[in-house]
C-alpha cells in the first residue's frame, strides 16, 4: 500500500480494492480528487505491479485474509473500505473479518459495481474456458485496455492474473455472517443490465446506514474518473472528516 506523505493531516483511510485483473493504477489520481485529509491507499494484489513476482491466489478468502492482516496496522484511525467488481466482494470480506477479530470496523463500505453475495454474479463462470474464449468473455467486458489485449505478450503476462482473479470471484461462496454496523454505499452503472438492482441489493447487509447510487456508463464507469463519482465520494466520505 502507498502511503501519505510525511507531515500530512490524516482524517480517514480509504482503502482501496480494484476489479478483477487490475492493479493499484486504477485509483491512480483519486487522492486529488478527495478531500486533502483522505489517505488513499490503494491495495497491491498479488502477480502484478510490485508485487508481480508474488505469487497468485485462487480464492477470495486467501486474499480476504491476507488484506485484513495487511491493513491491521493501519487501524489507529477511521477508515473506509473501496472495491469495484470483485474489489467490492473482496472490500466487503474485509470489512467481515475486521468485525470478526474485534478490529475497528469501517466508518464506510464502499461496494461498486458488483451484486450482493446472495445474488449470482454471472449466468456462467469463465475462468476454466480455454485461452481464447476466455480472453473473448474479458473483450466483451470492456475492462481490459484494447491496446493491451492487442499484443501477445502483454496477454501472456495478464493472462495468468485474469484466469486467477476470474476463479477467485467464481468460487466465491461466502458463509451467513451478522451484518456489518458500518454504513453502506453501493454504486451501479446505469449501462449495467440489473445495475440498480445489485446496488440495492446490499440493504440488508448493515445495520448502520445504507445509500445507493447509479451514475452514468457501464460497468467500468470509474475508469474515466467521472466528476458523477467523485461528487459521491466526497460527499459520503464527507460524513466521517
Amino acid at each position: 500500500m502507498d502511503a501519505a506523505p510525511a507531515g500530512r493531516h490524516v482524517a480517514l483511510r480509504l482503502f482501496c480494492f480494484p476489479y478483477a485483473g487490475g492493479g493499484a493504477a486504477v485509483f491512480r489520481g483519486w487522492e486529488e480528487r478527495l478531500p486533502a485529509e483522505v489517505d488513499v491507499r490503494p491495495m497491491h494484489p498479488p502477480g502484478r505491479g510490485r508485487r508481480f513476482h508474488d505469487a497468485l491466489r485462487y480464492r477470495l478468502d486467501q486474499l480476504a485474509d491476507e488484506a485484513t492482516d495487511a491493513i491491521a496496522p493501519l487501524l489507529d484511525r477511521p477508515y473506509a473500505l473501496f472495491g469495484h467488481s470483485m474489489g467490492a466482494s473482496l472490500a466487503f470480506e474485509v470489512a467481515q473479518r475486521a468485525q470478526a477479530r474485534g478490529l475497528p470496523s469501517p466508518s464506510c463500505l464502499i461496494v461498486s459495481g458488483r451484486a450482493a453475495p446472495h445474488l449470482p454474479a454471472r449466468d456462467r463462470p469463465i475462468h476454466a474456458l480455454p485461452d481464447e474464449q476466455f480472453l473473448d468473455e474479458v473483450m466483451r467486458m470492456n475492462g481490459t485496455p484494447a491496446e493491451v489485449l492487442e499484443h501477445p505478450e502483454l496477454v501472456q503476462i495478464i493472462l495468468p492474473v485474469l484466469h486467477a482473479d476470474f476463479e477467485a470471484i467464481e468460487t466465491y461462496h461466502p458463509e451467513p455472517r451478522p451484518p456489518l454496523s458500518c454504513r453502506i454505499l453501493a454504486l451501479g452503472g446505469s449501462e449495467e443490465v440489473r445495475g440498480a438492482e445489485a446496488a440495492a441489493s446490499w440493504g440488508g447487509y448493515t445495520t448502520g446506514g445504507f445509500r445507493s447510487e447509479i451514475l452514468p456508463g457501464d460497468h467500468f464507469f470509474l475508469n474515466g474518473r467521472p466528476d458523477s463519482l467523485f461528487a459521491i465520494l466526497n460527499e459520503e466520505l464527507g460524513r466521517f472528516l
